[in-house]
């Protein structure tokens, strides 16, 4: 099996620093959207895709779970040394191909924040994430509707986030990739300003992985919008086992949410 990717990301067209920051290299794919204030936040990110950059090679979900503890303690302590970066903390979210289990290969993804992982496979466009909003946690317990989630004051309001307590909780799921399957990794400056449909039709007509993530982040940031940073990781399987007829969450052979780090 082959991952193929492209990436972009851009600075948006009302702040004046990108605090986004993206990582990928042919195993490990991963968004990291910064919060805390215009140091700490690119601070943050910065930190966090440094921790993936060094790291040793992933094997397993336990592994990917254990590198985004790695990447909380190290903005954590970052901040206690220097005030200036006090609370300052990030979003993340990881791809990462964690090799073969008798011949089949397969992925790991963890999410801590609104950074999203979404899934393109059989023809179905679908969020694999879970948001860690406090608007999510209402809507999920029934108290509101999609259209008022949509639209509440604390839909960008966090409740976990990389760095901002010396423990973090992460929500990791084991894959099973399909040959042709297309994931998408991006922060909430795309979600914000393209519709889920407009997403998934560029995915599904834009061949290219590099052009497709140039075509989300130009969407995200046309005239009117680009409101916040943006940045998009698009992630092809190739030669991957052949698709069967599930829809992309029927990829997911293992889910551990909440899980400390």
């Amino acid at each position: 099996m082959r991952l193929e990717c492209g990436a972009a990301s851009d600075v948006g067209l009302r702040r004046r620093e990108n605090q986004d920051r993206y990582h990928a290299d042919g195993s490990l794919f991963a968004v990291a959207d910064g919060l805390g204030g215009y140091s700490g936040g690119a601070t943050a990110a910065e930190l966090a895709v440094g921790v993936l950059a060094g790291r040793e090679p992933v094997g397993s979900l336990e592994e990917l779970i254990a590198l985004v503890g790695a990447a909380n303690t190290a903005i954590f302590e970052a901040a206690r040394r220097d005030p200036r970066l006090r609370e300052m903390s990030t979003t993340l979210c990881i791809l990462a191909d964690i090799g073969d289990s008798a011949g089949t290969p397969r992925l790991a993804a963890c999410n801590v924040g609104d950074s999203r992982l979404y899934a393109l496979a059989a023809g179905s466009f679908t969020q694999l994430t879970v948001d860690h909003t406090i608007s999510e946690n209402l809507l999920r317990d029934g108290l509101i509707s999609p259209e008022e989630a949509a639209g509440h004051a604390d839909r960008h309001t966090l409740t976990r986030a990389v760095g901002y307590e010396r423990r973090v909780h992460v929500d990791g799921w084991e894959l099973a990739p399909a040959d042709g399957a297309r994931l998408l990794i991006c922060s909430d400056g795309l979600t914000n300003e393209v519709d889920e449909a407009d997403i998934a039709e560029i995915l599904r007509s834009v061949e290219d992985a590099a052009a497709a993530a140039d075509r989300l982040v130009a969407q995200a940031v046309r005239p009117r919008h680009g409101r916040d940073n943006v940045t998009a990781v698009v992630v092809d399987v190739a030669d991957g086992p052949p698709p069967g007829p599930g829809r992309p969450e029927q990829m997911v052979l293992d889910s551990r949410l909440a899980v400390p780090a």
